[in-house]
């Protein structure tokens, strides 16, 4: 069960495991787990990236935002293969452009600068911490708020697929 927090106070994810989100918000999303990893559970936050103009913003005009990820409930990696780390990515929602933010854990990560405006919030399972591409199963995905209104889970990317 979902809860929607006040300000301040905890929210509890779709598993039941307590997860970060002390400030609701259009800069908020809700991550997801697939049938790899159940009881994994997260938030994720767009924070403005650094800057000495106030907001961060690319060569087009396009804002720029640290991802702060938020994880609770994901097992070891090596517990579900040859893995040894966790990895987000953004992809473009037509899965063209993927860009590797940063290796995760359980618990508050800040991970790499996201400048488009709709994307894919990915998390996967890793052989090496290196990749330029994802080349391990997915464990959990997010959409950004601008995506909000257009479904991604029907995308093969979010089923997993016996190996």
């Amino acid at each position: 069960m979902l809860l929607v927090a006040s300000p301040g106070e905890a929210q509890v994810a779709p598993t039941g495991a307590a997860v970060d989100q002390t400030v609701r918000g259009p800069f908020n999303l809700l991550i997801f787990p697939t049938s790899l990893v159940p009881h994994a559970s997260g938030t994720a936050r767009l924070v403005y990236a650094e800057s000495p103009f106030g907001i961060a913003t690319n060569e087009d005009g396009h804002a720029v935002y640290d991802m702060r990820i938020t994880l609770a409930g994901l097992p070891l990696p090596a517990k579900l293969g040859h893995y040894t780390t966790y990895v987000a990515w953004a992809a473009s929602p037509d899965l063209s452009q993927w860009v590797r933010l940063g290796t995760v854990h359980n618990g508050v990560n800040t991970v790499g600068s996201v400048d488009m405006n709709k994307f894919l919030l990915v998390l996967s399972v890793e052989a090496t911490e290196t990749g330029t591409q994802p080349a391990g199963p997915t464990v959990l995905h997010g959409t950004s708020p601008s995506g909000y209104i257009q479904s991604f889970l029907s995308h093969p990317l979010f089923k997993n697929v016996p190996q």
